[in-house]
C-alpha cells in the first residue's frame, strides 16, 4: 500500500511540475505577428510589438486585456520598463523620404501619454536607458552618456540602494561605466579587438552579461573582473536573483532560424538548463520579471508570444 501511495505521489508531482511550466499563449498568429515581449519588473504586464517593431502593446495578466499605447515606427525595438513598471522608455522613428529620424520618448502605460525627451535626430545609434531610478534617461553620444531629465520623481526609498553608475555599450562597441558623482569614466574591452553587444546589467548592478560579435556570451563584474565565457548564447537578460541569466541558443542556415530554445544559466557558467526544450518550435527573445520567476518569449514560427512560470 505504501509503495502504491509513493508511486501516486511521484506521478502527481510530475503532473504539477508540468502544469506549472506549461507555456501559455498571450497573443499573436501568422496573420497578426506579435514579437519581442518584455515583462514588467513586477510581473504584472507585458509590453510587446508587432512585425517590423512597429507600435507597442500592453498585455495585463489580471484581466488578459491588451491595449495599444503607440503605433510609431521602431518603438517596439528598444523598449525598456521603468523600475516601478509604470512607464516604458523607447526610441521611436519616422522617415522623411529616405532619411530616418529617431528620438527618445517615455510612454505612460495606463494612459498612453507620451513625453518627448529629445528632438528627432538623424544620428542616434545608442538605445536609451533609465538612470537615477526613473528620474533620468540617457543615450550614448561620442562614447559618453548624454543624460536627460524625465520629469518623473522617485522616492528616497526607491533610490536608496542605487550605486550611482551608468553602464552601457560605447559607440565603438566597448563597455563603458560612468560614475555619476564625479563623472569619471572607465572603458573595458573584455576580449581585445572584439566588439561587444546586447549588454544587460544585473538588478543588483554588480554584473553585466554581453555578447561578442561573432562569438560567445559572457558575464563580468562591472569593475572588469571575473570575466566568464558562458558559451554560445544570445540576448541574455538577468533574472530576479542577479545570479542567473535567461537567454536563447539559436541555429540558422544563413538565411533564417532553423531552431532555437530558451535557456537559463548561472553567471559562473554552472546550472545551465534548457527551459523550452522543443524540436518543433523556435523560441526567441526571453524576458524575466524581477518579482517572481515568470518569463515571456516569442515563438518565431507561430508569430506568437507566450508566458510560463519557472517555479
Amino acid at each position: 500500500m505504501k509503495i502504491k501511495m509513493r508511486i501516486m505521489i511521484f506521478f502527481f508531482s510530475i503532473i504539477m511540475v508540468n502544469a506549472q511550466t506549461l507555456p501559455v499563449k498571450i497573443a499573436g498568429s501568422a496573420e497578426d505577428i506579435c514579437m519581442n515581449p518584455t515583462i514588467s519588473p513586477n510581473g504584472e504586464l507585458v509590453a510587446f510589438t508587432k512585425a517590423g517593431y512597429q507600435g507597442i502593446w500592453i498585455f495585463k495578466f489580471s484581466d488578459n486585456s491588451i491595449n495599444q499605447i503607440t503605433d510609431e515606427i521602431a518603438a517596439g525595438f528598444a523598449m525598456q520598463w521603468s523600475p516601478d513598471s509604470k512607464f516604458i522608455l523607447s526610441r521611436p522613428a519616422y522617415y522623411d523620404g529616405p532619411i530616418r529620424y529617431n528620438a527618445v520618448k517615455i510612454y505612460y502605460v495606463e494612459t498612453a501619454e507620451a513625453v518627448l525627451l529629445t528632438d528627432y535626430r538623424t544620428k542616434m545609434p545608442s538605445l536609451p536607458k533609465w538612470s537615477d531610478y526613473n528620474e533620468k534617461a540617457f543615450i550614448v553620444t561620442d562614447n559618453k552618456p548624454e543624460i536627460f531629465s524625465t520629469g518623473l520623481t522617485a522616492s528616497q526609498q526607491q533610490k536608496q540602494n542605487l550605486p550611482g553608475i551608468l553602464v552601457y555599450i560605447t559607440n565603438d562597441d566597448k563597455i563603458g561605466v560612468t560614475n555619476i558623482a564625479d563623472n569619471s569614466n572607465r572603458i573595458f574591452e573584455p576580449i581585445p579587438g572584439k566588439k561587444c553587444m546586447n549588454l544587460s546589467l544585473s538588478p543588483d548592478m554588480q554584473r553585466v552579461a554581453f555578447e561578442i560579435y561573432g562569438g560567445n556570451l559572457y558575464s563580468m563584474k562591472i569593475d572588469g573582473t571575473e570575466l566568464t565565457d558562458l558559451g554560445k548564447g544570445y540576448r541574455a537578460k538577468w533574472m530576479a536573483d542577479s545570479q542567473h541569466l535567461i537567454y536563447m541558443i539559436t541555429e540558422d542556415d544563413g538565411y533564417q532560424f532553423t531552431s532555437s530554445d530558451i535557456y537559463t544559466i548561472k553567471f559562473d557558467g554552472t546550472e545551465k538548463r534548457n527551459i523550452t526544450n522543443t524540436t518543433d518550435k523556435i523560441e526567441l527573445s526571453p524576458s524575466a520579471s524581477l518579482i517572481n520567476n515568470k518569463i515571456v518569449f516569442e515563438v518565431f514560427d507561430e508569430g506568437a508570444i507566450y508566458f510560463m512560470n519557472l517555479d
